[in-house]
């Protein structure tokens, strides 16, 4: 039986108080692998310690442009009004038309980087937030960073279309346009010597807050190595949009008694990003 290898990595972490707490309990009592991390936002230096105790040496960071507020000073067309970061969907159509300084884009994310490294984390993989880190230009700045800072691995979020059904479901033609930036991004993080899965998933499928769904994805998971993007956590009484019901429910499938036993019976080997090796 071929090898199958499975990195369960739960984003976002540092987002809030209920978003950690998940993460921490799926790694604990279910099958996440790999944790990565949002620097820029508040409580960052409190939080870190339990994470490293869950899954030291196992965390990445999660580059972001698109919550809270920017690290470094001059970020002046990476912010609104208000000198926040905007919402993502005005923040992929600035990268799309090239509106983004990347000077300011490279200067931000050194300084998240940064940021962890001063703190004790030596991250074995970068992704980004809405996955900024694969758009035209910004997906080379994030190749020379790696470079610069030693990290070997990085999210190609490439999901293929495994069935003609998905080509007609919610989130079709999100998959499609990630496929497409990701396609254009993988030569650039090839020629700088960045590695990443042979496999992707969980933007459309599966609907990781489903255990049938779930369940039958790693029923049909493809030898060589998959990512699975999931995001566990528990609701945030603020009432943070994201941070709602279905974090519990990704929580709940991530951590049912069902999903170790079917692995074990699938041989299905669960890594992280620093066993990786392809």
């Amino acid at each position: 039986m071929a090898a199958k290898y499975l990195i369960v990595n739960a984003d976002d972490f540092n987002t809030n108080v209920e978003r950690n707490r998940g993460i921490l309990e799926a790694a604990q009592k279910g099958i996440v692998t790999s944790a990565t991390i949002i620097a820029n936002m508040p409580g960052l230096k409190e939080s870190l310690p339990s994470l490293a105790g869950t899954l030291e040496g196992r965390v990445g960071i999660h580059l972001n442009l698109t919550m809270g507020l920017p690290l470094t000073s001059d970020a002046k067309t990476l912010v609104n009004g208000s000198g926040r970061f905007m919402k993502k969907r005005t923040v992929w159509q600035k990268a799309i038309r090239g509106l983004m300084d990347l000077g300011e884009v490279e200067k931000e994310f050194a300084a998240q980087i940064s940021l962890l490294k001063s703190l004790g984390v030596r991250p074995d993989h970068i992704d980004g937030n809405n996955h900024i880190h694969i758009f035209p230009g910004i997906a080379a700045t994030v190749a020379r960073l790696a470079n610069d800072f030693g990290v070997k691995r990085i999210r190609l979020p490439l999901e293929r279309f495994s069935k003609w059904r998905q080509s007609v479901q919610p989130g079709m033609f999100k998959k499609a346009f990630f496929g497409l930036l990701s396609r254009r991004a993988r030569p650039v993080f090839k020629k700088h010597g960045l590695r990443f899965t042979d496999h992707f998933a969980g933007i459309q499928f599966p609907l990781v807050s489903s255990l049938d769904s779930l369940q039958s994805f790693l029923d049909h998971l493809p030898d060589g190595t998959t990512e699975l993007m999931c995001h566990p956590g528990y609701q945030d009484p603020a009432g943070t949009p994201f941070s709602s019901i279905e974090r519990e429910q990704e929580l709940s499938t991530l951590t049912h008694p069902s999903m170790m036993e079917r692995m074990r019976r699938l041989n299905i080997h669960l890594i992280s990003f620093s066993e990786f090796q392809t």
